[in-house]
Order: C-alpha cells, then sequence, then structure tokens
C-alpha cells in the first residue's frame, strides 16, 4: 500500500461518526464508494484502526493486568452471545495487547483478516458502548483519533519515504 496516497478528509470522518454511533449498517450505502480506490478504502480503514487504537488505549492505559485484557474479551464475547464467535479471543486479546504495547501472546496467532477485521469492530463497538460518550465526548473521541490517525499515517510515510 502507497500510503503517500492516503490522507483522512472529512467524508473518512462523517463515516466514522456514522458507524460509531449507527453500527456497521451505517457504512453498507457507502461500501461503493469505499471502494473505488484502495487510498479511498484506506483512508476509511485507517481512520477505523484509529478509533481501535484510541479507544483500547483509553479504556487500558496507562496501567492495566493482562487478566483485565482477558476479562474485557470474555465480556465482549458474554454480550456478543450466539454471536460470540464472530470474535476470535485470541486475535482480540492479540490486538489489544498489541495496542497497549503488552507483552505479545506466547500461541500461535492466525493470520486471518477477516477475524481480525470482525474483532476490531466488535471491540471498538463494545468500547464505545461501555464510554456512552454523550456528544461533546463522542466529538472529542473523533477528533482524538483523527489526530493518531493522522499521526500513525505520517509515520507510515516516513518509512515509505526512507525505503525509497
Amino acid at each position: 500500500m502507497d500510503y503517500s496516497l492516503v490522507k483522512i478528509r472529512e467524508e473518512n470522518i462523517l463515516a466514522l461518526r456514522s458507524f460509531l454511533l449507527e453500527g456497521p449498517d451505517a457504512w453498507v450505502p457507502l461500501q461503493e464508494e469505499m471502494q473505488s480506490s484502495d487510498e479511498t478504502a484506506a483512508g476509511h480503514m485507517s481512520l477505523l484502526f484509529g478509533a481501535f487504537e484510541v479507544a483500547v488505549r483509553r479504556r487500558f492505559a496507562p496501567n492495566y493486568t493482562v487478566g483485565q485484557i482477558v476479562r474485557l474479551v470474555a465480556d465482549l464475547r458474554i454480550t456478543l452471545g450466539e454471536d460470540a464467535d464472530e470474535v476470535n479471543p485470541i486475535i482480540a486479546e492479540d490486538m489489544i495487547r498489541r495496542a497497549v504495547d503488552a507483552p505479545p501472546l506466547k500461541a500461535d496467532v492466525p493470520d486471518d483478516l477477516t477475524a481480525t477485521v470482525n474483532a476490531q469492530v466488535c471491540i471498538l463497538l463494545y468500547l464505545v458502548g461501555e464510554a456512552d460518550f454523550d456528544r461533546a465526548g463522542l466529538e472529542q473521541f473523533i477528533d482524538e483519533t483523527t489526530a493518531y490517525t493522522e499521526q500513525w499515517l505520517a509515520a507510515r510515510q516516513s518509512e515509505q519515504a526512507e525505503q525509497r
């Protein structure tokens, strides 16, 4: 992926806001637009990744225990009920550990993009629901997510520039 072409635009921020308020169904009408180019899709997915990272870090940083991470994954799966299998617990725990710079799992983590995105979305929506943002809190979260994502993209762009 050529990150030099990826920018966070207002449309990405509006899509994230809709996603956080309405869930994944909010993106159904946007699918054609999101798939119009790799860079457009990357803008949306980068912001989703940033939202996940910010939500996890808010929930667990600066102090956390591995037990709290495991408990969150278990609580999430309990909340999902019959859909609990949508979240692979090993992938979910690994993603949270990476977000807070915790020691990696000793178990082999499956390399499954669909399972990773499912876990990311479910964890993000669970944490947003848990935070119970008011309007101002949601806007602050989106602003923080946008800033984090722009910094993350700038770092990827810098890495790519150095490799050229």
